[in-house]
């Protein structure tokens, strides 16, 4: 064997040896650690015509947050005030910990009381259940698209007596940093509470519904996907009327129950123990006399997937829709507005924990941590500062804020919150010494 042989022979032995020897090594495992989730995230807000209804957009998060108008190119700081008299749909960028709203106030007219909205971010599908287009109501879908490149979107209609066909509703184009009206009367008229879920076919929109009218005006929300259980927290308190709507969005009967979320305990909704609903149909629950006038919250359970949202009028006619809302889990900086109410609703088995901390700017003003008992409904009065910085790592836990005054004018305002941003992560990493 030649020298140069003898030394390759060699170098080989050796490889081999160590590749073996190092499969013998266990893996090693690392203790979770916590690692910082970062990214950033855009919400769309609703706005009305300054004219009728002057909408302020309130933001905040850790930081600064930035803006713009959806027919503008340019994002420029939000001041901690907020932005006021924007005609046009309002984008708001900011970490995944970011939270905004839109309100506003009309003394008089068809759009008279208290606006509110929670901004919310873009996605392929949004319901918005209960919507009543007669001589009473005036309903349009405000279909934004936050991106650059056009979206396609197709509006399905659940009602009384099922899906009901329309036309016009299929392959509507909305153009990129643009919003689409679509006016329900043409469409649907007379059908009494129908559902309409806004499905994106290409890209992605943000959609709310616009409710003008003698039985009142308001921005409507979109309720959290279709699911076999639905929550809804935020119910105001007070006199007026309280009407569920339950829309089963699957092709077979399904049987819903109620259960109301007190501030001691849970019990069933009087009448609503058991409720049939009809394949891709839409029913209505009255439920003034079980929820006796107090704040609360609802959980609805159902054989089949359903979305739900409650309508709710004050004594002056003020008009909220609360819809169904995800489950927070999270962290969120959202903006406070002086003497609003946050609701949070637990439909879990288990107690939950809410860090609650009031800003006023960067500064802190009060931190707490509450509890959150199971099939219970807590409030937590929200009286001064900016903002309010929410986290929970519970699955379960709803949030919302109540507004009933707002600028001098008295209603009822709801802006549901969630889910909350990611903040930290756990991570428990095992280090493979076969990939050294």
């Amino acid at each position: 064997m030649t020298p140069r042989l003898w030394r390759a022979g060699v170098a080989l032995v050796v490889v081999v040896l160590l590749a073996v020897g190092l499969s013998y090594v266990p893996s090693r495992h690392v203790p979770n650690v916590a690692v910082t989730v970062t990214g950033t995230q855009s919400l769309v807000c609703p706005s009305q015509d300054p004219a009728v209804v002057s909408t302020t957009v309130r933001a905040t998060d850790t930081g600064d947050v930035m803006g713009r108008s959806i027919d503008a190119s340019t994002l420029t700081t939000i001041p901690p005030a907020g932005v006021t008299g924007t005609a046009q749909p309002y984008i708001v960028s900011g970490s995944q910990a970011v939270g905004a709203l839109s309100s506003g106030t009309a003394a008089s007219g068809d759009l008279k009381g208290l606006w509110l909205a929670a901004c919310s971010p873009p996605s392929v599908e949004q319901a918005f259940v209960g919507l009543v287009a007669d001589d009473t109501h005036t309903v349009s879908l405000l279909i934004t698209n936050p991106d650059p490149t056009q979206a396609t979107v197709d509006v399905a209609f659940y009602g009384a007596k099922g899906r009901i066909t329309t036309q016009g509703s299929r392959g509507l184009t909305v153009l990129g940093d643009s919003t689409r009206q679509l006016a329900l009367a043409p469409l649907i008229s007379g059908e009494g509470p129908i559902t309409a879920i806004v499905t994106a076919s290409q890209g992605r929109t943000a959609t709310y519904a616009r409710v003008t009218g003698s039985g009142g005006a308001d921005w409507v929300a979109p309720s959290t996907s279709a699911a076999t259980s639905a929550t809804i927290a935020g119910v105001p308190g007070g006199t007026g009327a309280r009407t569920l709507a339950v829309t089963n969005t699957s092709d077979r009967r399904t049987t819903v129950s109620v259960d109301v979320l007190s501030t001691t305990d849970s019990f069933v909704a009087a009448g609503a123990e058991s409720v049939s609903i009809e394949a891709s149909s839409t029913v209505t629950i009255p439920l003034d006399q079980a929820l006796r006038g107090d704040v609360a919250g609802l959980r609805i359970t159902a054989t089949q997937p359903v979305v739900a949202a409650l309508w709710s009028t004050s004594a002056e006619g003020d008009l909220a829709v609360s819809p169904a809302g995800p489950a927070f889990q999270g962290r969120s900086v959202v903006p406070l507005i002086a003497g609003s109410v946050l609701v949070a609703s637990n439909p879990g088995t288990a107690a939950a924990s809410l860090a609650v901390t009031l800003r006023n700017g960067p500064s802190t003003i009060e931190s707490q941590t509450l509890t959150v008992n199971p099939g219970t409904t807590l409030q937590v009065p929200l009286t001064t500062g900016t903002a309010v910085e929410l986290s929970t790592t519970s699955a379960d836990l709803r949030l919302t804020t109540l507004v009933t005054t707002l600028d001098k004018v008295n209603g009822i305002g709801v802006a549901a919150w969630g889910p909350g941003g990611p903040g930290e992560a756990e991570v428990s990493p095992t280090l493979d010494p076969n990939l050294a």
